[in-house]
């Protein structure tokens, strides 16, 4: 299993103390700030022709459902449940080096979202953690929407719905907005 990197177990404390720690992850030093992901986030935006905008935040957003390189029969970002009663969050340079070592990562929805809006951060995009309830008074799933400049549009990127995310955000019954500015 290679060398494991910390990561924060704690009890579900919430929408908003989870929405705190992704923050927290994107903005810091195994978030925005780190090399690793940064030449990870160079690695999915390189092929895009420069001042690209659109396309850097569409290549981010197809990073979250693309394949395995090296497991082409596994999700690059394999989703998975957190489990029952914790609130498990890796931070983005985690989830980039077991990409690194195993081929793939296993997250759930806070984790693909962090790591997406860390990637954003790091193009120079405004990024936002989505929460959303499909019942009400109940927040159980978050993506990251991020702002294309040239237009002011604002587009979501959601690794679990993949490309039903607009479908999928549409039933929401309730949404929490969270900025990371």
């Amino acid at each position: 299993m290679g060398t494991i990197p910390t990561s924060i177990v704690q009890p579900f404390r919430g929408p908003r103390e989870t929405l705190r720690m992704m923050a927290d992850h994107a903005l810091g030093q195994y978030g925005e700030r780190s090399i690793i992901v940064r030449r990870y986030t160079e690695y999915v935006v390189g092929q895009i022709r420069p001042k690209d905008y659109l396309g850097e935040i569409l290549a981010i957003r197809n990073s979250l459902v693309a394949p395995s390189p090296t497991k082409p029969w596994v999700p690059l970002l394999r989703y998975t449940n957190d489990p029952l009663h914790l609130e498990f969050l890796r931070t983005p340079e985690r989830i980039v080096r077991d990409i690194m070592e195993q081929g793939y990562s296993t997250v759930d929805c806070d984790e693909s979202a962090c790591l997406a809006a860390t990637m954003a951060l790091q193009c120079g995009r405004v990024a936002e953690y989505v929460a959303m309830g499909f019942q009400p008074g109940s927040l159980s799933h978050v993506a990251v929407r991020v702002k294309e400049p040239k237009s002011g549009q604002w587009l979501l990127l959601d690794g679990v719905a993949g490309p039903r995310e607009r479908e999928a955000a549409g039933k929401a019954k309730e949404l929490m907005f969270w900025s990371l500015d």
